[in-house]
This record gives C-alpha cells, sequence and structure tokens, in this order.
C-alpha cells in the first residue's frame, strides 16, 4: 500500500505548481541524478503495467525501442505486474533510482505531481490533444492540476458489466442484460444455482477491484465519497443503501462465499470459468475469452454498470505517460511519447492488447477492430457522461492523494467485510469507515504541510 511504501513526509516533496525549468534545476542539485546524466545520457527506461497480453507488451516496447534506433537512444520497457505496480514505483522513488518514463495509474499522477517529482508535459499534451477527432475531456482531471498537464492518458480505463446470455434468455426468454439493479437482482436470483453457478460475481476481497465496485455502487445509490468543500461524506443515506443491497445479495447466496478472499482476479476466473453469471470488470475478461474461450464470448454481452435509485454514474479512469523529473533525458523522453501516442500507434497496441486498453482519441472507437466487436459500442458514452469519484468537490492534487490514500489502504473493502463477514450493523461499519477516512485526509493534509517546501 503507497501509504506504507512511500510516507509523503519522507519524500522531500516540493510544491505542485513548479515548472519544468524549476524541476529540472532541483534535479542537477542531485548527485545520483548528475552520475545518472554521465551515464545513461543516450538510455531511456520506462516501466509499465503489464496488459494481459504478451502481444500488446511486446509491441509497445517494439514501438520504443524502434523510435530509439531512429533517434540514437537506447530505449528498454519494462511491464510489470500491476498487483504490487504503486510499490515497486514508490520503492524507486524512495531509492532514488527512477525510470525516464513511467506509466502512472490514475489515482498517483497528482500524487507524485504534488511533490515536484514530475515533469510539465504539457507541451507535449497540446501537441497531441487535437489528434484523432481529439482526447476525451473526461480524462484530463487525473492527470492536469491548475492548468499544468503532468501525464499523458494512454487509455480509457472503462468498467463494464459482463453477463451471460444464455443463462439470462434461460429465465427471461431474452438474450439481453439487465439495465437496473433491481432487474439485476431479479435475474440473478432466477439463475442462481450454487455451488454450480453464482448470480453476481461482486468482489468482496481487501483488492483495488473491491474499491472500485464499491464506489460505483455508492454513487448508483445517490452517495458520495466527498462533500462539496472535498471533506470526507461517506456516512450517507446512498453508502447506507447500498451496502444494504449487498447485505441482501451475500445473505441470498447471490455472491460466492470465496469472494471474501478473492485477489483481482478473482472475478474474471469466476466469470471465465462459469461460476458467477454477472461481474464488474474492465475489458481483460472479453481479451480473454476472445483469445480462449470464443464459445463462452457468443453468450457474452459487456453492458454498463446498472442504473441505480439516483441512476448511472459511471467512473472511468486512464493510465498514462509521465517523466520523472531527474530523468537526464527530458526533452528525449517527451518526444518518445509524442511518438508512441501518434493515433495509428496506439491503436496497433490496443488491438494486439485485445481490447482491455479502450482508446483515448474518440476517432479510433470507428476503428474497425472496435466497430467488428459491438462489445464496446457503450464505451464512448461511458466516458463522455463519467462522474468522478470525488464528486461533487472540484478535482485538485490534494484531494486526489487523499482518496488515493483511501483507496490504497482499502477503507471501503474493510467496510464492506465488516458488514457481510463480521455482521456488523450498517450504520456502525459507514460511521468507523467515515472516521478512518476522515484519518486518512488529515495524515495526508498534515505531511503535505509539515514538509516545507523546495
Amino acid at each position: 500500500m503507497r501509504t506504507n511504501a512511500m510516507p509523503v513526509a519522507n519524500m522531500n516533496r516540493r510544491t505542485l505548481l513548479k515548472g519544468t525549468a524549476a524541476l529540472s534545476a532541483a534535479a542537477t542539485l542531485s548527485p545520483l541524478t548528475a552520475a545518472r546524466s554521465a551515464a545513461q545520457d543516450n538510455q531511456i527506461t520506462v516501466w509499465g503495467v503489464v496488459s494481459f497480453t504478451e502481444e500488446g507488451d511486446a509491441l509497445l516496447g517494439q514501438q520504443m525501442r524502434e523510435w530509439g534506433e531512429a533517434n540514437g537512444y537506447e530505449v528498454e520497457y519494462v511491464a510489470l505486474p500491476g498487483s504490487d505496480y504503486a510499490t515497486r514505483v514508490a520503492t524507486a522513488v524512495e531509492a532514488g533510482d527512477t525510470p525516464d518514463v513511467v506509466m502512472m495509474l490514475q489515482d498517483i499522477t497528482l500524487f507524485y505531481a504534488e511533490q515536484g517529482r514530475l515533469v510539465d508535459v504539457t507541451d507535449v499534451y497540446d501537441a497531441l490533444k487535437d489528434l484523432g477527432g481529439g482526447m476525451y475531456e473526461t480524462l484530463l482531471p487525473w492527470v492536469q492540476a491548475d492548468g499544468i498537464v503532468y501525464s499523458i492518458p494512454m487509455q480509457s480505463d472503462v468498467s463494464v458489466m459482463y453477463a451471460r446470455l444464455d443463462l439470462i434468455e434461460e429465465v427471461t426468454g431474452e438474450r439481453v442484460a439487465p439495465t437496473t439493479l433491481d432487474e439485476l437482482e431479479q435475474v440473478a436470483a432466477e439463475i442462481n444455482s450454487p455451488p454450480m453457478v453464482f448470480g453476481i460475481g461482486f468482489t468482496v476481497g481487501r483488492t483495488p477491484d473491491a474499491h472500485g465496485q464499491i464506489v460505483q455502487m455508492i454513487l448508483n445509490h445517490g452517495g458520495t465519497l466527498v462533500d462539496e468543500s472535498g471533506a470526507p461524506a461517506l456516512d450517507n443515506e446512498g453508502t447506507v443503501a447500498a451496502l444494504e443491497r449487498l447485505k441482501a445479495w451475500w445473505d441470498n447466496g447471490l455472491i460466492p462465499e470465496n469472494a471474501a478472499s478473492w485477489d483481482d482476479s478473482g472475478n474474471n476466473t469466476a466469470y471465465n470459468s462459469g461460476q458467477a453469471a454477472f461481474v464488474f470488470n474492465p475489458a481483460s475478461i472479453f481479451a480473454y475469452l476472445e483469445e480462449n474461450d470464443p464459445e463462452l464470448l457468443a453468450d457474452t454481452t459487456q453492458a454498463p454498470f446498472p442504473e441505480g435509485p439516483a441512476g448511472n454514474f459511471p467512473s472511468v479512469g486512464t493510465w498514462s505517460w509521465s517523466i520523472f523529473a531527474d530523468s537526464p533525458n527530458v526533452d528525449a523522453s517527451k518526444e518518445l511519447i509524442t511518438a508512441i501516442m501518434q493515433p495509428e500507434m496506439l491503436q496497433a497496441v490496443y488491438e494486439e492488447v485485445g481490447g482491455r486498453w479502450y482508446p483515448v482519441y474518440r476517432d479510433l472507437s470507428q476503428a474497425p477492430f472496435w466497430q467488428e466487436r459491438p462489445f464496446f459500442n457503450d464505451f464512448p458514452t461511458i466516458i463522455e457522461n463519467a462522474r468522478p469519484v470525488w464528486y461533487p468537490a472540484e478535482a485538485s492534487p490534494l484531494l486526489l492523494s487523499q482518496l488515493s490514500a483511501v483507496y490504497q489502504t482499502l477503507i471501503l473493502p474493510d467496510m464492506l467485510q465488516q458488514v457481510l463477514i463480521n455482521d456488523v450493523p450498517i450504520p456502525d461499519a459507514v460511521a468507523e469507515a467515515q472516521t478512518r477516512m476522515e484519518q486518512a485526509f488529515a495524515e495526508t493534509a498534515g505531511s503535505a504541510e509539515a514538509t516545507p517546501e523546495a
């Protein structure tokens, strides 16, 4: 967890609103950085998260190497597992041995930018943002603060509901996915036949996937994580209503008991093995089925997360490219990112990844690859209508860092387990999670204030 692996107070934080020149100047004061510059003046190291396909990782690395060969640089792309990726980046930061370019997961870009560790890449964004019909503006708050862009979105991270059309047809007579949570609950109850198949593969484990699914349930029940000022506001009627529904699913046996021990791959496995009729996940399930189980894919659809009593408010994130400020090759790294972010280059990678990474450029949704796969037809609308997890507040580096602390410490999955596993009354579990949120917010703000500006 980031808060354990990398306390903010230990990180020599600089203020967020520093220009690239100031960051570069600060970096030259480091003997380690000077040594790197001398030894690696023609080497660029890039870290990213595995794409779930070896072919996708290989193509991305090939694109980088070919750019390097054409421009006099040796480029190494290292694809790392997502399970401990944030911790490995944190460890590299602590050790002063960061890569030049790093793929940032959605919740950590502004975390590092606030510490003055990232280069201003606004010029790169400005050169790219109008390509391919333009980038989705809903991705920008994840990577921008006070007009400065610190990371370039390279994919749209969309989670959807996977639904077994054949099982739905058996109980409804139609191959149509439920559009509301009430409909989902009714259909899932009719399909439910444990231990062979469970109605809903909701992730209950202490895992980031559970956090995302719980947030979606809270939003669709009219709840929020914060108020308009950005203060923790988890203790609300929407959160209570979401937990009441999840407890009913659990008590009625719609959710597998082993879901309490799932990691982020648990719901994938449950769906791919036929154990669950409905799960919520990014498009990695589609990519797996297309490659390994076309028969199950033919009986599967990707549908929007079902609407709750308050509506449907999907949250969309992004993985993105940043440059660490101590890189000896900032300008070359910018050129590398610009090259691999050309729409045709990105689309080639998207296709090798098999749909797990969805385009950041609007027009790419019209590429034959996506048009031939109606599973993705709803994705552009989901992205355009996304509601950020910090709603109704305005995004800020501090708020995103605070919400990141909540995410990393798994406060929401713990809250759910208190209700489902430990039989803690819902109001008490929510109140406890609210208190933990307030503590996490205060610790993050306190660490920021305690660290002097450079």
